[in-house]
């Protein structure tokens, strides 16, 4: 049930709304009654509805820590009761002390009201352990507003909806038992509210997750890993000076404004900050910048190393490191490989990287170190890299070779479309955009179209495809640093932790994609999404600090079972026990709570008992 003004030609009029659904199941509404000029408080109407649902049902319950709530409670029952509408309780609450035996009808026992409750004790203590309360309540937050963020960030990681349904959602959730309040009258409202005040406080957030996550795992943070992604937007954003169309899409979405966000970890994948930009923002013009937000994150006088891809790693990004006194380890651009041609081809000189390959689990990897100028210069080759470009370009072949054979039987047939009768510059154009979107292939294939004999030929460059066959699963490392070309390679490949927490943030946590119009939500949006980030990576690290690694999908998916429910237990007396109480987990999940530190035994129970008898409501 839920409350609804109706417009009248006097003044508004209150009513009372149940929902249900007709025998040939379509959704449908009827006024239980019309409450005239009972006016109740907005704040109160959900949990003055969710409350008179329960006394409608058969259930009488006492509710002295919430007068206000009873008082609105019986004055709508009042109006029911006049109306002929109210049917009598079929249980009603008591204080009774407990005796230690009683006899029960056992077939009778049943439960109700289950929720998950098995995550959210796992999220909840990564949530303590990094000390997020005291840093908002500092910050004037109140015990309610602590627990919608709470709801909040958590929503991320479990189920990823937008504000209007994370009311609804909460109710299905284990955390009105766990932090102790009664999500009923919650509104949508409310979590824009919060996501502004967490955006807010997100530099002093920021700050203390970076101190604190290090304390707890004794980081260095000698390294420094930076890239950037974007996602994009459901609708135009017209209003968002953020939202920019691209063609450099990480996900192939040109026809979508976007939003770009840089990510900035250490070598064991915790966030130290974020960056938000334009979606059309060059990637190596954010570099600085977000390196400019991290002086002094380090824990000694020297500044971390910072490990980048090709894309950032322009001349002049990388003179302005080294000036600022950074060294750097950055992947070099694969147009730029052909200068090595001959050095990798030379296999022999090349060795593999310890523990790759051995335990037939990782492909192996080959690296060479050689001189370059003020540079190490690192050549390495993968086979899984090499079986990854060949697919791209096989790909990219069997693309292009589809769409000439559509374009020439277009000719063939003379399709209008192609205007033929005025001059192949359309056929031309029709071949360049084939060409620009399959570049892989197309810039070793020779086109030509005759327009004279309306024919289109094309063919294979063979000597150009064998010599950039033989490169494939080669690239380059290039560093200031004066290490073994293995210490390097491993240096590097730890920038592998940025696109597995971009792939989790897009994938997992619902960044992707962006509902809001305003800019301010989408940064909060952004946000929160990174504060549930830094709850899973504390989550998978402790895990395996203790040797049990694990991820947060396979983690979340084996404690779903461990529940929440309410026990009902009848007994010979006419009495009904209501026992709200968690499950008891299985030994998976009593083996993840003790290494983490999690006393399950140790959660609320709430003990209610009823009378079964015929009572009033009121």
């Amino acid at each position: 049930m839920f409350f609804r003004e109706k417009k009248t030609s006097s003044s508004p009029t209150l009513q009372l709304v149940e929902s249900y659904r007709t025998p040939e199941g379509k959704a449908r509404q009827r006024v239980v009654v019309s409450l005239a000029n009972c006016r109740v408080p907005d704040d109160l109407r959900p949990l003055v509805a969710s409350e008179v649902t329960h006394r409608m049902a058969g259930y009488r319950r006492l509710l002295d820590d919430d007068p206000a709530v009873e008082l609105w409670v019986k004055r709508v029952l009042g109006k029911i009761e006049t109306a002929g509408k109210l049917p009598r309780a079929s249980r009603c609450q008591a204080r009774l002390e407990r005796r230690g035996f009683e006899r029960v009808c056992v077939e009778d026992i049943e439960h109700e009201e289950g929720v998950e409750l098995g995550p959210y004790l796992v999220l909840l203590q990564a949530w303590k352990s990094l000390e997020l309360d005291g840093v908002l309540l500092r910050r004037g937050l109140s015990p309610e507003q602590l627990a919608t963020a709470k709801a909040s960030v958590l929503n991320r990681l479990m189920e990823p909806v937008s504000e209007n349904e994370l009311p609804a959602w909460v109710l299905t959730t284990a955390l009105g038992d766990l932090l102790g309040v009664r999500p009923e009258g919650w509104g949508e409202d409310r979590f824009y509210r919060i996501s502004d005040r967490l955006l807010s406080r997100r530099n002093e957030l920021e700050t203390h997750l970076r101190e604190r996550e290090r304390d707890l795992f004794n980081l260095d943070r000698t390294i420094l890993l930076y890239d950037l992604t974007n996602s994009y937007f459901e609708g135009g954003a017209s209003a968002n000076a953020l939202a920019r169309r691209s063609v450099n899409s990480k996900e192939k979405r040109s026809d979508c404004p976007l939003i770009s966000v840089g990510l900035a970890l250490d070598a064991e994948g915790f966030v130290l900050t974020h960056k938000v930009f334009r979606g059309n923002v060059s990637d190596c013009r954010t570099l600085l910048e977000a390196v400019a937000a991290l002086e002094g994150v380090g824990d000694g006088s020297s500044r971390p190393v910072v490990v980048i891809d090709g894309g950032m790693g322009t001349k002049a990004n990388l003179e302005e490191l080294r000036r600022r006194g950074y060294d750097y380890v950055v992947n070099g651009k694969r147009q730029k490989r052909v200068r090595f041609a001959e050095d990798f081809l030379d296999r022999d000189s090349f060795h593999r990287v310890d523990g790759r390959g051995r335990s037939g689990v990782d492909q192996p990897v080959f690296v060479r170190r050689i001189g370059s100028g003020d540079e190490t210069v690192v050549l390495c080759r993968s086979d899984g890299r090499r079986d990854k470009e060949d697919a791209i370009q096989d790909g990219a072949e069997r693309k292009l070779v589809e769409g000439l054979e559509k374009l020439e039987a277009r000719i063939l047939r003379e399709d209008p479309k192609l205007k033929l009768h005025e001059g192949p510059a359309l056929v031309n154009r029709a071949v360049g955009r084939l060409a620009a979107r399959t570049t892989r292939a197309s810039k070793l294939y020779r086109i030509e179209y005759d327009h004279g004999d309306r024919s289109l030929a094309w063919c294979r460059k063979e000597q150009d495809w064998n010599s950039s066959r033989e490169l494939h699963g080669c690239y380059h490392l290039r560093s200031t640093l004066e290490l073994e070309d293995q210490q390097l390679w491993r240096i590097y490949i730890t920038l592998t932790r940025v696109e597995d927490a971009f792939r989790s943030m897009k994938s997992e946590l619902g960044l992707r994609p962006f509902h809001h119009r305003l800019e301010r939500r989408c940064r909060a949006h952004i946000w929160i999404t990174v504060l549930a980030y830094h709850l899973q990576r504390w989550i998978e690290h402790s895990l395996k600090l203790s040797g049990y690694e694990c991820t947060w999908r396979s983690l979340r998916r084996r404690l779903q079972t461990h529940c929440y429910a309410t026990i009902i237990t009848p007994t010979e007396e006419r009495l009904e026990h209501h026992d709200r109480k968690p499950g008891r987990p299985s030994g998976v999940q009593r083996l993840v709570y003790s290494l983490l530190g999690i006393d399950w035994k140790d959660l609320p129970v709430i003990r209610k008992t009823y009378k079964m008898a015929q009572c009033a409501k009121v």
